[in-house]
């Protein structure tokens, strides 16, 4: 599940609908999703979901998001953690990926500036973005027999952000 977009307005300058905006696809996107596989993992008693949580979830705000998506990501945890619990006797397994700042398309539009990019880059101890490798490694990994004991689990790849 990791479909996600970002809000990067300061709250005062952000609306009930730039929230239902992030929460329709940050959240409801990974609802709908789970929904649609758990049946089926239910029926065979195996399955593994992985969720793409952030950072910003453990922080109430990321390096370059503000505190809308920090709110949706922390439901994507709590959620993580829900299904996790309840779907766990049924053989099902359920973790989440928790990465800081990574170079995608999503983040693209907010790092384009240098001041921006410099400051944030200083903010990680390890000195540069996540690659789309660095998340979706850990991400195979939650998904494989390997963490098969695993569940409700968050794994944070962040360069070290969240030492800062």
């Amino acid at each position: 599940n990791n479909a996600g977009i970002l809000k990067t307005g300061s709250l005062a300058a952000s609306s009930v609908a730039d929230w239902e905006d992030v929460a329709r696809v940050n959240v409801s996107g990974m609802l709908a999703c789970s929904f649609a596989v758990l049946p089926h993992m239910t029926e065979r008693s195996y399955g593994k979901i992985v969720n793409v949580a952030s950072v910003s979830a453990l922080r109430g705000s990321g390096a370059i998001g503000n505190a809308l998506y920090a709110a949706s990501k922390a439901a994507v945890v709590a959620l993580t953690k829900g299904f996790a619990s309840e779907f766990g006797p049924r053989g099902v397994n359920v973790n989440a990926v928790a990465p800081a700042v990574a170079e995608t398309a999503m983040t693209e539009g907010s790092l384009h500036s240098s001041a921006v990019r410099e400051r944030t880059l200083r903010a990680i101890p390890m000195g540069r973005f996540a690659t789309g490798c660095d998340v979706g490694n850990v991400a195979a990994f939650l998904a494989s027999d390997v963490a098969s004991y695993m569940s409700g689990s968050i794994v944070v790849v962040d360069g070290g952000y969240l030492t800062g």
